[in-house]
């Protein structure tokens, strides 16, 4: 089997998701079986373009959006390869055209829907009747799916051996003895987040927060803790390596700038950072999924609201022994939850 992979233009976690596909599979197939096709770079410059145009023309065609313009390339890219899939990475932003496309000339495509269960409503409609294979990374997501495709399946989000690793026993210990108490936060700063974590006193802790924090300013209690970087996963691991403590909060809009939450019966399953905080050996702390039990036991402390994540830090914080045993207990649940181990699982369901 050979499969052509192909990214979002998304720069942060649905990349980690891609690479960490891309990976696993060619860890399975081999890397001569499995190809990548990089859309981001020519997102990018087509945004540009486009956005110029806009600027001196007054309209741009709808041909010339930069999603379109940025993907074209892969019908090409799948004929010179040979592929027999076309493995579509969060999808939301491919041109459906395409994905007709490739079907009509004999091409598989599958797709893993990353957004889930947040944007389900939509993208269940829209785009799930076209593909030949849906991939869904939340449990919850899979009977709206299956109402548009039947070939739909739940795969986890897992993470990749080669870049989540614990920190040397040595380097541990020093940084233990050197006083370092980072708290540290990776991810989207979505409004329901920052106000959350707005409502809780930090002072005497030291908490970083990294990735898209933009919209917090100096009016914000959060704003002397941003780290203004957008960061890829190489770097994700090595924080958390340098951490003492990490947050997992799962978001809880349906879309960042249009707002309405979910509810919570509505999602069941955990995100990749859970998993990629376990197996980097830092202790974590998360809000409520039912799939932390499945994964983790009771190893995960649960907060529900500001006061009981405040509490929870501060006491973790002045045991460093429960924090590793926890840690240890962490990472030990996610051992089997590789990224090599999800390709074979992946490509058991679709066949």
């Amino acid at each position: 089997m050979k499969i052509l992979v192909v990214a979002s233009p998304h720069a942060v976690a649905t990349r980690d998701v891609y690479l960490g596909h891309l990976r696993g599979l060619r860890a399975v197939l081999g890397e001569e079986n499995v190809f990548s096709y990089d859309i981001i770079k020519r997102f990018n410059l087509f945004t540009h373009f486009t956005e110029w145009l806009e600027e001196k023309v007054g309209e741009v065609p709808r041909s010339f959006a930069a999603n379109i313009l940025a993907a074209e390339p892969v019908f090409g890219a799948a004929h010179l390869y040979e592929a027999d899939v076309v493995y579509l990475i969060s999808p939301m932003y491919f041109p459906m055209t395409l994905v007709q496309m490739l079907r009509k000339d004999g091409f598989q495509v599958w797709s893993y829907f990353t957004e889930c269960p947040y944007e389900d409503e939509f993208w269940a409609r829209v785009q799930a009747p076209l593909m030949d294979v849906c991939f869904v990374s939340d449990k919850m997501s899979v009977a709206r799916y299956r109402m548009f495709n039947d070939r739909t399946y739940y795969l986890p989000h897992c993470y990749d051996p080669a870049v989540h690793y614990p920190a040397a026993p040595a380097r541990a210990a020093a940084a233990r003895d050197n006083g370092h108490r980072h708290v540290s936060f990776i991810g989207t700063g979505f409004p329901g987040r920052r106000q959350f974590l707005e409502a809780i006193d930090w002072s005497g802790i030291d908490l970083r927060l990294y990735g898209n924090w933009w919209e917090v300013d100096e009016a914000s209690p959060l704003h002397p803790y941003v780290r203004h970087r957008l960061v890829e996963n190489q770097t994700t691991a090595q924080l958390y390596r340098g951490s003492s403590v990490g947050i997992s909060m799962h978001r809880t809009e349906r879309f960042y700038r249009t707002g309405g939450r979910i509810d919570p019966n509505e999602a069941y399953s955990i995100g990749p950072r859970a998993y990629e905080l376990a197996a980097c050996g830092l202790f974590q702390v998360s809000d409520p999924r039912a799939e932390l039990l499945d994964v983790f036991g009771d190893s995960v402390p649960i907060f529900r609201n500001p006061q009981e994540l405040e509490e929870v830090i501060r006491g973790c914080l002045s045991d460093d022994d429960y924090r590793t045993a926890m840690a240890d207990a962490q990472r030990q649940a996610v051992q089997g939850h590789t990224v090599e181990a999800r390709a074979r699982q992946l490509i058991e369901l679709a066949a």
